[in-house]
């Protein structure tokens, strides 16, 4: 079975480019050139069993689907406009709870300033699968996540770690901070946190040429489930952090003590948790000593 990052690697060869594609597959989200300037749009499902379980309220999951994709957006530093939703549904699904899927999906919308304006449903005999197509536009640059630098910082824009306890139904997509993240010169590539920290960074990174990057163990912001779910264990934590993945925040690199003062960012948002290489590898510094890193995180088998 193929890896979700090799068949999309092969798609990027696959389906032909364009004068008008500005930004391809293999990023956060596709850019285009239409009408009076350039388009940010992305498209990613929830199914159940594998992003949400059947405990799960529905009103959580069209939150969930829609934010999935405004998280997107958020790191190519898009504002969202407008949504396209398909649903397929359990046959014999009660009214009740597509009530309570469609009122998630417009609440989150609403939000995010954003609208939806059509899609489609569909019954079947499997688990439901909600799938959202997001389009925005760029107030300037695109973010894309092919230019990090040799000697940048690295930073992220929240906690990490023990998103299964609940923070992937309720996280709040960062779209103030892509927004303003985009429009700071100093920073050079950014991507969305879905798949765990290291995975996404590795692939953040490969986009970039194919450097390196160390990262600083005690700045890591691990989120309170993590060490609850670590039982204490501040090394079971830090692992969680490091690849558990459904964090959706912003990770990006940036010239060092290059952004300027104010903005939505935290003060712990500014402080780096690591630094990009020109050598190939990841790295781990902790208490003196550096190890390297494995890819942690989640990727699909095809």
């Amino acid at each position: 079975m193929a890896a979700e990052r090799d068949l999309t690697a092969a798609l990027q060869a696959f389906f032909p480019g364009h004068r008008d594609l500005l930004v391809g597959i293999g990023d956060d989200a596709a850019i285009v050139r239409q009408g009076r300037g350039p388009v940010a749009m992305c498209c990613d499902p929830v199914v159940a069993g594998v992003h949400f379980d059947a405990r799960t309220g529905w009103r959580r999951v069209g939150r969930k689907a829609v934010n999935r994709n405004l998280s997107d957006l958020a790191a190519m530093g898009a504002v969202p406009d407008w949504l396209l939703l398909s649903v397929v549904v359990p046959r014999d699904t009660a009214p009740a709870r597509l009530r309570q899927l469609f009122t998630g999906v417009r609440d989150a919308a609403s939000l995010a300033g954003a609208r939806v304006v059509g899609g489609d449903v569909a019954a079947s005999s499997g688990p439901l699968v909600v799938t959202v197509s997001a389009y925005g536009h760029l107030p300037g640059r695109a973010l894309t996540r092919s230019g990090a630098k040799a000697g940048d910082t690295l930073h992220c824009s929240g906690t990490l770690g023990g998103s299964r306890t609940g923070h992937h139904l309720t996280f709040r997509p960062h779209l103030a901070e892509g927004h303003w993240l985009a429009r700071q010169r100093a920073v050079h590539a950014a991507i969305d946190v879905s798949d765990g920290l290291v995975l996404d960074l590795a692939t953040m990174l490969d986009a970039s040429g194919g450097l390196g990057a160390e990262l600083d163990a005690a700045a890591i912001p691990v989120r309170a489930a993590a060490r609850r779910l670590a039982g204490g264990d501040r090394e079971r934590a830090l692992h969680r952090a490091l690849g558990d993945g459904e964090d959706h925040v912003l990770l990006w690199a940036q010239a060092p003590r290059g952004l300027a003062a104010g903005g939505p960012l935290s003060a712990r948002a500014r402080r780096p948790i690591g630094r990009v290489l020109a050598e190939p590898g990841l790295w781990l510094r902790a208490g003196g000593r550096r190890r390297r890193l494995r890819p942690l995180g989640y990727e699909h088998a095809l």
